[in-house]
Parts: C-alpha cells; sequence; structure tokens
C-alpha cells in the first residue's frame, strides 16, 4: 500500500496540472438563466416603446414624431429614472385631450357611447314640457330634477378638466341619468351594473337586497353605512373601499393585462381611497418597471 502512495500523488499532481485556470472547460447545455429585471432590447428602443404605449394606452393613439422627440429628450435626461417617467407621464395627464379621452371611455363602458347631441336634445325638450303648466305642472318638480341631472353630464367635459369633479364624480354623473337607468332597467339590475361595472363582481344576495331597499326610498345598510334614498346609495358606494380596488384592478387589467398582486392591491386602493387622485393611481401604474418594459 505504501509503494503505491507516490503513484496517487503524481497523478493527482498531472490532473491539477491540467485544468489550469486560463483553459475554457465547457460543460454541455450550461445556459444562463434569464434575468427578469434585464431586457435584451437597446435603451433607445426601450424608451420609443414606452413613450408608443403611454400614448396609445393612455389617449388611444400614437404619438407625432415631436411628441416622442420630446419624450426621448425627457426619458434620456437620466437614463429612464422614475423621475423621467413621472415628468413624461404627467405631460400626457396634464392635457386636455387627456380628460376628453377618459370621459369619452367612461361614456363608451357605461353609456353605450351616448352622443352628447342627445343630451341636448333631451334638455331642450324637457324645458319645453314646462312651459305647458296645464299638462305637466304636476311633473315640474320631477322634470326640474331629470334636467338637473342631464345638465350635471353635459357639463362633464368643462367641470373635469377645471377639477372642480375628479373621476369619482365622472362616474357617478354617469350612472345618475335617465339613460344608464334605460340601459340597466329596474332597480336590481340597475344595482348589480354597479356592482360589475366598478367592483367587477356580482353583489351578494344580502347586497343586493340592501341596495335595492335603499334605491328605491327605504331604509337599508350597504357596506355598514345606512341610506334611504338613490342618492345616499350612490354616496355610499362611491366611497366604499370596493370601488378603489375596482379602479385599480381595472387600471392594471386595461394596462398590463394582469391583475393586481395582494400588495399591489392594498397600497394603491389605499392610496387611492385616501387622495381620490385618479391621475396620481394612472401614474404610479404607468410608471412602473413592468409597464415601461424593464422586466420581462
Amino acid at each position: 500500500m505504501k509503494n503505491l502512495l507516490p503513484g496517487i500523488a503524481l497523478a493527482l499532481a498531472m490532473l491539477m496540472a491540467g485544468c489550469a485556470k486560463d483553459e475554457l472547460i465547457v460543460v454541455p447545455d450550461n445556459i444562463v438563466p434569464p434575468d427578469p429585471t434585464v431586457s435584451d432590447l437597446p435603451r433607445q428602443v426601450i424608451m420609443e416603446n414606452y413613450i408608443n404605449k403611454l400614448y396609445i394606452s393612455v389617449l388611444g393613439r400614437k404619438p407625432s414624431s415631436a411628441e416622442l422627440a420630446t419624450g426621448l429628450t425627457i426619458l434620456q435626461q437620466n437614463d429612464l429614472s422614475m423621475a423621467d417617467r413621472e415628468q413624461l407621464v404627467e405631460i400626457i395627464l396634464s392635457s386636455n385631450e387627456y380628460y376628453a379621452r377618459a370621459y369619452d371611455l367612461a361614456r363608451i363602458e357605461l353609456l353605450n357611447g351616448l352622443d352628447t347631441a342627445q343630451i341636448t336634445q333631451d334638455i331642450f325638450i324637457y324645458n319645453l314640457l314646462l312651459q305647458d303648466t296645464a299638462t305637466y305642472g304636476p311633473y315640474f318638480p320631477a322634470i326640474k330634477a331629470e334636467i338637473a341631472r342631464l345638465e350635471a353630464l353635459q357639463d362633464v367635459p368643462v367641470d373635469f378638466p377645471s377639477g372642480q369633479i375628479n373621476m369619482i364624480g365622472v362616474h357617478r354623473r354617469c350612472v345618475d341619468n335617465a339613460y344608464y337607468d334605460d340601459i340597466n332597467m329596474g332597480t336590481e339590475n340597475f344595482v348589480v351594473s354597479m356592482f360589475q361595472n366598478f367592483l367587477l363582481r356580482y353583489p351578494t344576495q344580502t347586497e343586493l337586497a340592501e341596495a335595492s331597499k335603499i334605491v328605491d326610498g327605504f331604509t337599508g345598510t350597504l357596506f355598514y353605512q345606512i341610506g334611504e334614498n338613490k342618492a345616499d346609495f350612490l354616496t355610499i358606494f362611491f366611497a366604499s373601499s370596493g370601488y378603489f380596488e375596482g379602479q385599480v384592478r381595472n387600471l392594471f387589467q386595461r394596462y398590463l393585462f394582469k391583475d393586481a398582486t395582494s400588495e399591489q392591491m392594498s397600497s394603491l386602493s389605499a392610496m387611492y381611497q385616501s387622495n381620490s387622485d385618479y391621475k396620481a393611481l394612472q401614474k404610479t401604474i404607468l410608471s412602473m418597471d413592468e409597464f415601461v418594459g424593464l422586466k420581462n
């Protein structure tokens, strides 16, 4: 056994000498796993794609050559930093086109693309009825109330950009009118549509029963709040945590085609509920690495 030791030592020395530090050893099928935080695309292409996505997602169109150039200038300031992204998003969200587009989407989703000329025509007709005291005198309070609702809807394109109402106000005016009532005829259909459009779910039996009582003018309890008329229902509904969660879910589906994670849902819905700033919510999502294209 002792005579074998020198031979073994010599063999080991030869093996170690054959594995010099500068020798490349190839291991079959040894592929580096992808890094989800790094994109293979050139930085310029990532920026251009991001700008195009922003304009298409928010305004429904591609950017002009000038807008693309401006966007690149902004994003190249600090190599696509978060501050750069937020600056670009803010420019888009501050445009008059943004407000018009946001209202258009609401009209399409909630009012089947209602033509604004129809609102003007119906206001004119209702005002004509107010001239006929003999026939419509007893109905004047109801007619005037309907005119007020229509005028509020008609004024959205002015009140929204001026800051008199926010996106919550836009949503409320879009559902508080005869057109939405006609699309969703009956109290239960109205309540169900509200849950499906804004909370993205069907109401429970208890929620449906209590909400229906409130809308019909009876005392009911919804989301731990007491109401006794349709106006109360809308106030309770648009202040509920479910509404703000639904808006986060809606924007994730619109911009990222996926659901928010539990952590994202919790933090973003809490933020939106605390500040009622829809544009801040949009900016946060539109500035995320995933939307930019920095993650697969």
